[in-house]
């Protein structure tokens, strides 16, 4: 594949094109012209797609990314994607296509349920350079709810049907519907060490009337540490969403995330795209393992899940993190 680049930030990553197997060329040579997902210089590559005749390829980071956050720890996994990316509900994505059609995805069922026990197990995530947390829950609380917030503009919430209101709602319901439970409201680690504000950021720990108690989670946590310690889960659009179905949580979608609409969640929107009924393993399968690339950490070729998730399981231990 011969891409042409619409922003230096993606030809600066070498794990792009290796996990592509693509090489950077001028556009009087290109095939094919590369987007980053929905941000504008996207905007800039569909124009040039459209000057040139071109297709247009978005790429976004996998849901198993890397061991830490940001440019100093290279993306291990990516989506890619020719029709929308698929954390815009606005319009079909190839994931989104996939589910909705009458494909069989569950061909190779041994391979998705040791993907997901392998994954659980070892509490792997997007990013996996955070501790495990023992959650502050008493037996006093009847139930543990955990609310989980987002950082503030985050194109999944402006794609995903979701706005402030949705996360104020959002907060709401956790609190009318468990009573005398602890409500954990979960901030984003890009709002926790400053650099961002989140949705929720002005919540405040308080004893509620009906009983129960809010809580803030402002502390870097492994994300499934914390679901496997809470009784039900409350999202608008967060990865962390799906993560909650993988470890058997009761879920909440206040916006349209990938994962809604498939008849696995309780839903406060409905997208009339999505019409199919699919199981979680259903849903794993098609996005960790049909949709998203894997980059063979070692050898720096396409690789597998499996591939990535042995790496990360040995950086965890190295980092006493295990």
């Amino acid at each position: 594949m011969n891409l042409v680049l619409a922003s230096r930030n993606l030809q600066r990553q070498r794990a792009i094109s290796w996990l592509l197997e693509a090489n950077w060329v001028g556009a009087e040579h290109a095939n094919t012209v590369l987007a980053w997902g929905r941000k504008p210089s996207s905007f800039k590559a569909q124009r040039i797609a459209d000057k040139l005749g071109l297709p247009l390829l978005r790429i976004e980071d996998g849901f198993i990314r890397s061991f830490g956050a940001g440019v100093s720890f290279p993306a291990l996994s990516a989506v890619v994607d020719n029709l929308g990316i698929y954390y815009d509900s606005t319009c079909p994505s190839e994931l989104e296509s996939l589910l909705a059609s009458h494909e069989g995805l569950l061909t190779d069922r041994m391979n998705v349920d040791a993907a997901i026990k392998m994954l659980i197990g070892n509490r792997l995530s997007k990013y996996n350079h955070a501790p495990h947390v023992q959650l502050p829950i008493s037996e006093s609380a009847e139930r543990s709810v955990l609310v989980v917030d987002q950082t503030y503009g985050d194109m999944s919430v402006q794609l995903g049907a979701a706005t402030q209101q949705t996360f104020t709602q959002m907060l709401q319901a956790a609190i009318d519907e468990n009573p005398g439970a602890l409500i954990l409201v979960k901030t984003h680690p890009e709002v926790s060490d400053g650099s961002k504000r989140g949705y929720l950021s002005q919540v405040q720990a308080s004893v509620l009337p009906q009983g129960g108690q809010i809580r803030m989670l402002r502390q870097l946590a492994n994300p499934i540490g914390l679901l496997q310690q809470v009784n039900k889960v409350y999202v608008a659009t967060s990865g962390m969403g799906f993560e909650a179905l993988l470890c058997g949580k009761p879920l909440r979608c206040f916006g349209l995330p990938w994962y809604a609409g498939w008849g696995v969640t309780e839903d406060e929107q409905h997208c009339p795209r999505r019409l199919r009924t699919r199981s979680i393993p259903e849903l794993f399968a098609a996005a960790y393992l049909r949709y998203t690339r894997y980059l063979n950490p070692v050898t720096h070729q396409q690789g597998s899940i499996f591939d990535v998730m042995d790496w990360l399981i040995r950086q965890r231990q190295m980092a006493g993190l295990a």
